[in-house]
């Protein structure tokens, strides 16, 4: 009996103790700050962490956020744009713009550098480390537009076909970009400048957001019916399929903490999911948002996450579909 007790109190007691490591080592993420914007509507967000600046593309300019006092800037130059994407190792950044513009900008001067014209609707663009190459994928024309940044000219065009989303790079010559209607993830080849495979993304609706995990050599791809796939980067070999909330626009990955982040505008909540296992990837945490909030970045250097957000007008006309509310536009700041 007391070898039988002795048994029990010690399972007991190594329970409580796994239960205590989980609930020390869960994230807790929260909003701890909001910060003021112009009006005006907005698509993804990045961090350059040499200057800790966050830009914002917008209607009629881009915000710039200074991460460090906040202050909130307009570029005007940089106008009807997706993504501003700041150049590694340059002053040089580049815009993508629904007139079907590539614009080059020098930021230590604040000038306009070039226009590139490129497809039709030119939206997620990444910067591959392997060629030094930017490829912007051109959302209507289903086309992808290469172009070196240094020479300020295109030197390729890729036929991928389909509505063309967010891209991301492995950093070791593939560039993969999810097409929205199929859907699936089309993989181009940096070295050929061709498609090399396409991985259907079974069980999802308009595959928009996208993330590399690399580390574990996987992709996840954010799909606006509530889920989120999971699929091996190096044959498409499906790995999970999450249930999420609804109008999902981005997916973040904070590799320091083994966390992505997809925030879900439909559903106003910040979905949490961690890959530290990826034997066992879960959803470990739903953090409230608001409504229209769904895309953002993350600022690796503080692991604070960025979200745009506005509030719906309560007095628009029911037929005024999306009318956001004057003066309710701003950054939610959410932190570990």
């Amino acid at each position: 009996m007391i070898g039988i007790r002795t048994s029990l109190v010690f399972s007991a007691a190594l329970i409580a103790s796994t239960a205590l490591v989980h609930a020390a080592t869960a994230p807790n993420y929260k909003i701890v700050d909001r910060i003021k914007v112009p009006d005006g509507g907005f698509d993804y967000a990045t961090v350059d962490t040499t200057t800790d600046r966050l830009y914002l593309p917008r209607t009629d300019f881009t915000t710039v956020v200074d991460l460090k006092t906040q202050q909130v800037s307009q570029l005007r130059t940089a106008a009807r744009g997706h993504i501003f994407l700041p150049i590694p190792g340059t002053t040089l950044a580049v815009l993508t713009q629904r007139t079907g513009t590539v614009r080059i900008h020098d930021l230590a001067k604040d000038t306009v550098v070039a226009d590139i014209p490129v497809g039709k609707n030119p939206d997620g663009a990444v910067y591959d480390p392997v060629s030094k190459l930017v490829f912007a994928m051109n959302h209507d024309s289903g086309n992808s537009s290469v172009i070196d940044v240094a020479t300020r000219k295109p030197v390729a065009n890729i036929q991928i076909g389909g509505e063309l989303e967010f891209p991301v790079s492995d950093g070791a010559g593939k560039v993969f970009v999810n097409v929205a209607d199929v859907p699936e993830i089309a993989v181009i080849d940096v070295k050929t400048r061709k498609v090399a495979a396409r991985y259907k993304l079974n069980g999802c609706e308009d595959a928009s957001g996208l993330a590399y995990i690399a580390d574990a050599k996987l992709l996840i791809s954010a799909c606006a019916n509530g889920a989120a796939k999971v699929v091996r980067a190096d044959n498409g070999a499906d790995v999970a399929t999450l249930p999420i909330g609804r109008g999902p626009d981005a997916v973040i990955y904070d590799p320091s903490r083994k966390l992505a982040f997809i925030p879900c505008g439909g559903s106003g909540v910040l979905e949490v999911i961690s890959l530290a296992d990826p034997a066992h990837i879960s959803v470990v945490q739903h953090v409230q948002t608001q409504q229209g909030s769904r895309t953002g970045t993350i600022d690796p250097k503080t692991g604070r996450l960025y979200l745009m957000a506005s509030r719906p007008d309560p007095n628009a006309p029911p037929t005024a579909r999306g009318a956001r509310l004057a003066g309710s536009y701003e950054v939610l700041v959410v932190s570990p």
